[in-house]
C-alpha cells in the first residue's frame, strides 16, 4: 500500500496566491491615495495659514490699503506659495447705513504650479 500524499494541488496554490496578489495590490493602492491626500491637506493648511499672515500684515498696517491687485510670494513650512491680494470697497447691506469698508482677498497657490491649482483662499475685511 501506497501512503496518501495529504497537500496542496498546484490549482489551489494559484488560487490563494491570486487572492493575496489583488488584496495586496488594493492595499498599496489606499496606501498610496492616503498618502497623496494627506500631502494634499497639508499644502492646503500651510496656504491658509500664509494667507492668514498676509492678511495680519494688513489688518497691522504692515502693509497700506489701496484698490488694487498685488502679488507676491510667502513661504510655510516646506512650500512656497504664490499669492494674489484684491482689495476692493465692500458696502454690506443693512437695514441701516453702515460705513464702507475694505475688503482683502488672498488666494494662494503653490509657486511652482502655478495660479490654476488654487490651494486657498482667504478674506478679510477693513475699516479704510
Amino acid at each position: 500500500m501506497r501512503p496518501r500524499n495529504n497537500g496542496f494541488t498546484l490549482l489551489e496554490v494559484l488560487v490563494a496566491m491570486t487572492i493575496l496578489a489583488v488584496a495586496l495590490a488594493a492595499l498599496i493602492k489606499g496606501g498610496s491615495d492616503h498618502s497623496r491626500n494627506t500631502l494634499y491637506l497639508q499644502e492646503r493648511t500651510l496656504a491658509h495659514w500664509a494667507g492668514q499672515n498676509v492678511l495680519a500684515e494688513y489688518e497691522s498696517g504692515m502693509r497700506p490699503i489701496g484698490a488694487g491687485n498685488r502679488s507676491g510670494d510667502a513661504t510655510m513650512g516646506p512650500f512656497r506659495y504664490g499669492y494674489r491680494v484684491e482689495i476692493t470697497d465692500y458696502v454690506p447691506e443693512a437695514p441701516v447705513v453702515l460705513p464702507a469698508v475694505k475688503r482683502i482677498d488672498v488666494t494662494l497657490w503653490l509657486f511652482e504650479r502655478g495660479e490654476q491649482e488654487q490651494r486657498a483662499l482667504v478674506s478679510g475685511f477693513m475699516l479704510p
